[in-house]
């Protein structure tokens, strides 16, 4: 059920909802992350793109559109589940590097050690 199919039948209220929110999480993919997509769910993405671009996106050569990924999510409740706990690790490892730079930004410098001796 490719995204254009759907805009023929439009769907209720609560998945136009749920196929939005999918839509900002998969934004949120990085590149490696879709090649991995690519890697996993190539066999899904048949229908979608062709054999030449299934293969460039596993080696990285082109990346995957969103919506692409999201017609593979509509129809594979695997690739939702793959999707949602990618985002995550993702989300988690930047939560990770922003904590690591606010200790750095909290520890006293040379500077501020300097400046406090001159007061």
């Amino acid at each position: 059920m490719a995204v254009v199919e759907q805009k023929a039948n439009p769907p209720v209220k609560g998945e136009e909802e749920i196929i939005h929110l999918f839509f900002k999480v998969v934004e949120s993919l990085s590149r490696e992350a879709r090649e991995e997509f690519a890697e996993i769910f190539s066999d899904e993405l048949k229908g979608l793109i062709s054999p030449t671009a299934i293969s460039k996106a596993k080696k990285g050569r082109i990346h995957l559109s969103n919506e692409t990924i999201i017609n593979v999510v509509l129809v594979s409740s695997r690739a939702r589940k793959w999707v949602l706990r990618k985002a995550k690790e993702e989300a988690l490892r930047t939560l990770e590097l922003v904590e690591v730079l606010e200790k750095k930004e909290k520890e006293p410098t040379l500077e501020d050690w300097e400046e406090a001796e001159d007061e």
